[in-house]
């Protein structure tokens, strides 16, 4: 964001993000989340609201969708799905006190944040005909004006289980 504007909290550019998924795709009537899913389906970064802040200055909120991960026939109903199972884990992370939200950032050389860019690790999962999607949102600020970036993005799962059995072998 401008380098005059309070800068938000990991938490709050989820619930933020959240909010606004909610709001846009879910509800919405399902003529208008088929149509949004469809041009996010083909790679169009779509804007979806403006935000007035507490400086009343306004944020416009802009989202995109990365399926290149997703395994199987894509369609809304799955997507929809897919952004239900999301917008409830993180939700119960947000509200849960004794958990900290994970985030994910790119790092340089001296561990220091090389971008606003940021990754929320709760991912939401669906399982369709025994095959496990996940999918997971990110947020970047533009730099240079008052746009945020709210990126959905299905990852691959197995990198997962990988981690889970490297962790359960590492810990015996």
């Amino acid at each position: 964001m401008a380098t005059n504007e309070r800068t938000l909290t990991d938490e709050q550019f989820a619930t933020i993000s959240a909010n606004v998924i909610h709001q846009s795709l879910i509800e919405v009537s399902r003529t208008v989340g088929k149509r949004i899913f469809r041009e996010l389906e083909v790679g169009k970064r779509i804007a979806v609201t403006q935000l007035r802040m507490e400086d009343e200055g306004e944020v416009r909120l802009d989202v995109t969708l990365d399926h290149s991960e997703f395994r199987g026939a894509l369609n809304f109903s799955i997507f929809r799905d897919s952004v239900l199972a999301l917008l409830s884990r993180l939700g119960d992370t947000l509200r849960d006190e004794e958990t900290s939200l994970p985030v994910m950032r790119m790092m340089d050389e001296a561990g220091e944040a090389a971008s606003e860019r940021r990754l929320f690790g709760v991912p939401g999962l669906i399982v369709v005909d025994g095959v496990p999607n996940m999918l997971m949102m990110g947020a970047t600020p533009s730099a240079s004006e008052p746009v945020v970036l709210i990126e959905l993005m299905y990852i691959d799962p197995e990198q997962f289980a990988q981690s889970d059995a490297s962790e359960a072998s590492s810990s015996s």
